[in-house]
């Protein structure tokens, strides 16, 4: 099925690697013209390895700084001349750890990669849109965004604010033919989770959390984004759409528990 989205030009953030690669590279492939954003301009490169040079602009920036998100904006719009959808997918962890032990400057790091950076890349890309009589953004968060996370509440937090952020852009563009969405996935296999979760059985502790008993793959996360950045998703805005292999549905009977309930109903 195609996702009609040849020639439309998107803004993709976090490019350089997992999941917004794996957007941006999918993206072209139905015919977008998309803008790399990312901090790392040799991630960004590899990104952008074997693209077709009329169908993407390599964008250095850190979303966390307002000027530069303006800087990029401006450089989308005059390579391309208009902005027609975004994906707001740069994030970051931080530290893990205690809340009692947390630091300012871990604080200001994730808010201002995972909402100031969110908040500044809407303000922009909804100005342009504006201009453009329309467009589509989705901004991704994290299953840590409906439930909590022990590990790193500032995290969750964030993600939490992410959803409200854009059920209320969504209400305030509705009219402007602006649609807002937000994509929320589960443990995904990105290179970000495995620095994070680096040994073999901590990362198989996090596949076997999801009922479907496997980590996610960053491209079915970007198919995710991709259908709600195209007008396929024409009538869907102000929402949510989990990509978790079932795990905030609720608990699970354990795989290696199935067979012991079954005998015990035999």
């Amino acid at each position: 099925m195609s996702l009609e989205l040849t020639d439309r030009v998107v803004m993709v953030t976090g490019a350089g690697s997992g999941i917004g690669r794996a957007a941006a590279r999918l993206l072209v492939g139905h015919g977008a013209r998309v803008i790399l954003v990312g901090r790392t301009v040799s991630a960004l490169a590899e990104t952008a390895a074997g693209l077709p040079p009329s169908h993407h602009l390599v964008a250095p920036c850190d979303v966390g700084d307002d000027k530069q998100v303006e800087a990029c904006v401006a450089e989308a719009i005059a390579r391309f001349g208009r902005l027609d959808g975004a994906f707001n997918n740069a994030g970051t962890f931080g530290t893990f750890g205690p809340l009692h032990e947390d630091t300012a400057d871990n604080f200001n790091q994730v808010v201002a990669t995972n909402l100031r950076g969110v908040w500044s890349c809407m303000r922009g890309q909804i100005g342009a849109m504006l201009t453009a009589g329309g467009g589509a953004i989705v901004n991704c968060a994290s299953v840590a965004g409906h439930i909590g996370h022990a590990q790193s509440p500032l995290y969750s937090a964030t993600k939490h604010a992410v959803i409200g952020l854009s059920k209320s852009a969504a209400l305030q563009y509705a009219g402007d033919g602006i649609r807002v969405n937000v994509v929320s996935p589960g443990s995904t296999d990105t290179p970000m989770l495995r620095s994070l979760y680096g040994d073999p059985d901590a990362l198989a502790q996090r596949a076997r959390r999801a009922p479907l008993g496997r980590l996610g793959t960053c491209e079915e996360v970007a198919n995710a984004a991709a259908w709600l950045l195209s007008p396929l998703a024409a009538y869907v805005t102000g929402q949510t759409l989990v990509v978790d292999g079932g795990v905030t549905a609720g608990s699970a009977v354990a795989r290696t528990d199935r067979a012991t309930e079954g005998q015990h109903h035999s």
